[in-house]
């Protein structure tokens, strides 16, 4: 697959959102790919789903099992809302298995509420300015969203922090959590896309991802067992499957050496 990976496009920032939706929202963030030579854009799969303002229209993204390519006018700006891993569903009132690996636009979910958001942008406001509207809109509705699951944080969690036991089984994760091991599938399906295993995949690629942007990390066998992997080759596999782009490709990428045709700012916590 060709492209570069979205937050090595542009100037990429990200930031925390208000005290109240921090049990449902990871970050805002904003890329502004002004800069940019590409207009082809890889998004590599991160267990969440976001609000996305692509410059001419609001869609829900994700959640990804594979890299999916995106092709963004030289020049975007594009505006995000990025929910934790498994918390979307409640905000979007439908299992998250049904939209997998797809771009859906956001008044399929908010109707006439995301028609005045879309009003908004397309007025010219700031890509900041969008992203306190979408936060605004957020804490309109939190009331009615209610508090994050804390099973579904519990698994989140769980295959973040790469903290489960070696060769914990299914069973015993439902068990711990109080569920049938039926129950959790069903339920990882509808909060998170896809089963735990998935999950844990998909968030161990993301502790890489951490890892591959922080630039005294050099070593990549050391980078794999950091990141829970069981070897490089391992790590070599799965970041291929996971990125489309191989682990070494992705290192350059994240520190600028890949091609002198696009200029790198990566914030942390991605």
């Amino acid at each position: 697959m060709e492209g570069i990976v979205s937050q090595f496009a542009g100037l990429y920032r990200e930031w925390a959102p208000h005290a109240w939706l921090r049990g449902h929202v990871r970050c805002l963030w904003i890329n502004d790919l002004s800069g940019s030579r590409s207009e082809c854009l890889q998004v590599v799969p991160d267990g969440c789903v976001d609000i996305v303002w692509t410059g001419e229209t609001l869609c829900i993204a994700g959640p990804d099992t594979r890299p999916i390519l995106a092709h963004m006018p030289c020049g975007a700006i594009v505006v995000g809302v990025r929910f934790h891993p498994g918390a979307a569903s409640a905000w979007l009132g439908q299992p998250l298995d049904e939209i997998v690996n797809v771009r859906v636009p956001l008044a399929e979910f908010w109707g006439d509420d995301a028609t005045r958001l879309l009003d908004r942008a397309a007025a010219g406001r700031s890509a900041k300015q969008l992203a306190e509207d979408l936060e605004a809109f957020l804490l309109g509705r939190l009331a009615a969203v209610g508090l994050a699951d804390p099973q579904i944080a519990f698994l989140r969690r769980a295959a973040g922090d790469n903290c489960m036991p070696a060769g914990r089984r299914l069973d015993q994760l439902a068990a711990h959590v109080g569920l049938s091991e039926r129950t959790l599938r069903r339920r990882c399906l509808d909060a998170f896309g896809y089963g735990f295993k998935t999950l844990d995949r998909v968030l161990r690629f993301q502790r890489f991802f951490q890892l591959a942007v922080r630039p005294e990390n050099q070593n990549l066998a050391d980078m794999a067992a950091r990141a829970g992997y069981a070897d490089q080759s391992h790590m070599t596999r799965e970041v291929r499957r996971i990125s489309g782009i191989t682990a070494g490709e992705f290192v350059a990428q994240a520190r600028g050496r890949l091609a002198d045709s696009f200029k790198t700012v990566v914030a942390v916590d991605v």
